[in-house]
């Protein structure tokens, strides 16, 4: 499959029926509903865009692999790259923000890499991808200025480890993923690694735009993102799975990240 062959989907085009759409200057948001068993034809998109899958989710087909995708992911696409989505679950209603290239030369932003769609230890969501759904559904007169520097934020959050950026970058992303609830010190992390504590302190910012602790919230949000959506369990349940203490501190947690509730968010 190529780009020769796939459909290109224009700007504010996407798979499925629109029931919402928001203009915010170079910024489109949408939401994008889909029936049951529905398949798509090979297709890709002008512009970069994110997706947060509300409800339902399908099967992905790339050139070279496929995966399944859920309620509560963070996705992102890549301009050119064809796709194709088949075997929709009933239900299936996603939220898009689509970037236009004009965006990235306004604000002399580097567009994410076409990797990023392949990586799956980087916290869209908790990025800042929820709160732009947050004022897609407020939709005032502020609600311009606030996508604008929430897709700056998401865009700087999103961006991948680079190949030039120190080896101990990628080494220790996956470390914070797959060990996500077990308690580390910044010495442990650092010796994981195989650099000192104070370079990692000094860096880690630079590289992932947060510090660690708010780096390993993230994670946490993200895994109570998917199982909010799925509706077996009780936010007290999720906190626990999530390794929050309690509800009160996953609730403060929560709405720091996303700016809802998770009540709120639960409702969409």
């Amino acid at each position: 499959m190529s780009t020769n062959t796939a459909i290109q989907f224009p700007k504010g085009c996407y798979v499925g029926s629109k029931i919402k759409e928001r203009i915010f200057d170079n910024i489109i948001t949408s939401e994008t509903v889909f029936s049951a068993g529905a398949c798509s034809d090979w297709h890709y998109h002008s512009n970069s865009h994110f997706s947060h899958i509300l409800s339902g989710g399908s099967t992905e087909l790339r050139v070279s692999d496929s995966e399944k995708q859920f309620e509560g992911k963070g996705l992102y696409y890549f301009p050119g790259i064809p796709h194709q989505n088949i075997s929709y679950q009933a239900g299936t209603r996603i939220f898009n923000v689509e970037i236009e290239d004009d965006f990235f030369r306004i604000y002399n932003l580097q567009r994410p890499s076409e990797a990023l769609m392949y990586d799956g230890n980087v916290a869209l969501n908790a990025g800042g991808l929820i709160k732009i759904l947050k004022e897609h559904l407020l939709d005032d007169k502020d609600s311009v200025i606030s996508v604008d520097q929430l897709c700056i934020n998401l865009i700087e959050t999103a961006h991948k480890v680079e190949d030039n950026n120190p080896a101990w970058t990628n080494k220790i992303r996956v470390i914070l993923n797959d060990c996500w609830n077990i308690s580390q010190t910044l010495t442990e992390l650092a010796g994981n690694v195989e650099i000192h504590p104070v370079t990692l302190s000094k860096y880690f910012r630079k590289y992932f735009n947060c510090t660690l602790g708010e780096y390993r919230r993230r994670i946490k949000i993200e895994r109570a993102l998917q199982l909010i959506r799925k509706s077996k369990y009780s936010l007290t349940e999720i906190a626990y799975q999530c390794d929050f203490t309690d509800q009160a501190h996953f609730t403060k947690t929560f709405l720091n990240i996303t700016g809802l509730l998770p009540s709120q968010y639960k409702k969409l």
